[in-house]
């Protein structure tokens, strides 16, 4: 696969009005609309992930196994390089992505979940729900609905990242499954429609017919499950009853031997910042930001180790352990309390 990438003369094409450039293009971040506090109403699909970047098409047909007896991935067209997408162990849909689960009432979550147990928590049109990462860690996706409008969720145990995007692309429903496939050590997941390999932190297809086609991302709290309860009482929870034979409370990636210093991540499309939780430990639970023009304000919560943006202009932001959001924005700034270190 990598000596056939080598080896073959890749083209370069068009995309809508763009014209993008080389295999080697720098990711970034696309300008997108403003996440706002989660208990507002959602604001329209925000958009995340790599700038402009070559859609390249081998002349020859590439296929990365997928697993025995598992139909391959076709790659022939992609935005990254084909070397750099890993094996992540498990074949295809091994790791059992969930559709359209049953929930629970909080009350009814009593004894199965602690307060201290994490969860991936969202809310729209009145309605929340939270899904605890002792269950995304053996499924890694959620094909659910949220207030009546699809909702994609995703969990990458490596890279310590929960997104959660609109899976309505141009007016169709996508179903996506997990590939068994990483990205620079991040989770790479498949649309059922077309076989394409998307990566979660660029947010973004990279190979197959959708390769440069992004998803838009809607907002989501990464915080505890006595957090997320006492501000969202009436709030329903991923039922542990997924029909699937799974011990939940065992994390898979416990003895995983890499850094898990979780930062967040706060772009105004332009200007890209990170926040190590070690710095934003050090503040008073709020800090005020600004990214050229954009005024934003930072909430930390040390107890629920857990930080959210409040703004009324073009703010996106999301959590991720501090390595991983460094490799895939490497011209970010990175901000420390009493200095200012420029990717």
């Amino acid at each position: 696969m990598v000596s056939k990438e080598k080896t073959l003369a890749p083209t370069t094409q068009k995309i809508g009005s763009r014209q993008f450039r080389n295999r080697n293009s720098k990711f970034g971040i696309a300008p997108a609309p403003a996440l706002l506090l989660l208990s507002m109403i959602l604001p329209s699909a925000l958009a995340i992930g790599a700038g402009p970047q070559a859609v390249t098409t081998e002349p020859k047909q590439v296929l990365l196994p997928a697993g025995l007896t598992r139909k391959p991935f076709d790659v022939t067209r992609h935005v990254v390089p084909l070397s750099e997408i890993r094996e992540g162990g498990p074949a295809r849909d091994r790791i059992p992505a969930l559709v359209y689960p049953t929930f629970l009432a909080a009350h009814k979550a009593a004894g199965i979940l602690k307060d201290s147990d994490r969860v991936l928590g969202v809310f729209w049109n009145g309605v929340a729900k939270a899904y605890p990462v002792r269950i995304l860690n053996w499924h890694e996706l959620v094909n659910d609905e949220l207030g009546g409008r699809p909702i994609l969720v995703s969990w990458c145990p490596l890279c310590g990242s929960g997104l959660v995007y609109d899976p309505v692309i141009e007016g169709r429903r996508y179903d996506f499954g997990v590939s068994g496939k990483l990205y620079k050590r991040n989770l790479l997941f498949f649309d059922r429609q077309t076989d394409s390999l998307w990566s979660q932190l660029l947010c973004e297809a990279v190979t197959g017919p959708m390769a440069g086609t992004r998803l838009h991302i809607l907002p989501a709290e990464n915080t505890t499950w006595g957090a997320w309860k006492h501000t969202h009482r009436a709030t329903l929870v991923l039922s542990f009853a997924t029909g699937y034979q799974r011990n939940y409370e065992q994390d898979p990636y416990a003895d995983f031997p890499f850094p898990r210093n979780p930062a967040l991540l706060v772009s105004n499309g332009e200007h890209i910042r990170i926040y190590p939780f070690s710095e934003l430990s050090e503040t008073r639970g709020k800090l005020a930001g600004q990214l050229g023009a954009d005024s934003f304000r930072i909430s930390f919560d040390r107890r629920a180790k857990a930080a959210r943006v409040e703004s009324q202009v073009t703010i996106t932001y999301f959590v991720g352990f501090l390595d991983d959001l460094e490799a895939f924005f490497p011209m970010a700034e990175v901000m420390h309390s009493r200095r200012q270190r420029k990717k």
